[in-house]
Parts: C-alpha cells; structure tokens; sequence
C-alpha cells in the first residue's frame, strides 16, 4: 500500500491536469463568405472565412482571429490568397470584413477586380482598428493600409492622430480610375464604428 498512494496521488493530479484543460478547451468558430467569378482567369469563386479560436493560458483568455480569402477555380485549385491574423489577444481582438466581397471591371480588359475590406485590431481602449483595402486584377494585387478614425463623439477624448492610409506601389501606379475606387471606399469607410464581432 505504500508504493500505491504516490502513484494514486500521481494518477489524480494527471487526471484533475486533463479534466482543467477540457473545461476551457473552445471550439474554433468559422465565418465563411464567397461570391463567384468568371473572367479572362476562368471561372470560379472567391471564398473567404474568418476562423476564431479561444484558448485558457495561464489565467487569461488568448483569441486569435485569422483571414484567408482566396480566388479559386473550377476545381478549387487556388489562384492567389490573402492571409491576415490578430495573434493570441489577451483583450478585444477583431478582425472583420466591413464590405462584402465585390467585383468590378473598370478598365474593361476582361480581368474582374476582386476588393475586399476589412478591419483589424487587439483592444481595450477606444483606439480606432487598422483598415486594409484589398484588390486584386488578375493575379496582381493591389492594396491600400492605414489606421481609422474615431467617431465624432470620441475624438475629443483621444489626442492621436488617426486616419492615415498609404497605398502600395501598385495602387500608386495603377489606373486612375481604380485609385479613385479605393479613396472612394476609404472615405465611406475610415470611421470606426466599433460594432466588432
């Protein structure tokens, strides 16, 4: 009997270990979104999702939120992707698109331009997210970054500056009408409206 209880104490502990770890174990929670293509690239669909995870460490919930948007082709064989992430946020992560997926072909060269829009921040405060304007014509990516501003109410509280955003050089050199585009959606979009998901 001596040489059992060490072991059974043992045994109790990996099993109270296991029985911890269960109990705050989350599962991921996955947000999907598509709209399909057909163009000079073929046809297909440009599928997105949003995968959330929550995990327990060390006395804190850890989120992380990760973006995949891809444009695929008849057989799901994918043509390019865009990929983003808020890591292990101890307080308020968000990532989220706010504008559908849209299509466009303003330069009529048969290729469609695929934007997307979406916001991304880890929080505790009332700092504005960091915006991106996404683009793609083809296989070429274009891309607009920069941080957003706070609604007229909260601006007073808050003495950074916020709003900015820079366009990559592709956006930079690209056809008028497509920079015209994407200032046009920054404008409607830039104020936080903090509605995160």
């Amino acid at each position: 009997m001596k040489f059992l209880t060490p072991m059974l104490l043992a045994a109790s502990v990996a099993v109270s270990a296991a029985i911890s770890s269960v109990a705050f174990a989350v599962e991921d929670q996955k947000e999907t979104f598509s709209i399909t293509i057909n163009d000079k690239l073929g046809r297909g669909d440009v599928y997105g999702e949003i995968i959330t995870t929550v995990k327990y460490d060390q006395d804190e919930y850890l989120i992380t939120k990760k973006l995949k948007i891809a444009r695929r082709d008849a057989k799901g064989k994918e043509i390019w992707k865009v990929q983003d992430f808020v890591d292990k946020c101890p307080l308020d992560a968000t990532l989220q698109m706010i504008r559908p997926l849209s299509l466009t072909d303003y330069d009529d060269n048969g290729l469609k331009e695929v934007w997307m829009v979406y916001k991304l921040a880890c929080r505790g405060d009332v700092s504005p997210a960091d915006m991106k304007i996404i683009m793609y014509e083809g296989k070429t990516k274009h891309a607009v970054r920069g941080t957003m501003k706070l609604p007229q109410e909260l601006q007073g509280e808050m003495t950074q500056s916020y709003g900015s955003h820079t366009a990559d050089e592709n956006m930079k050199n690209a056809y008028p009408v497509f920079r015209d585009h994407a200032e046009y959606i920054w404008k409607n979009r830039e104020t936080d409206a903090f509605d995160d998901n």
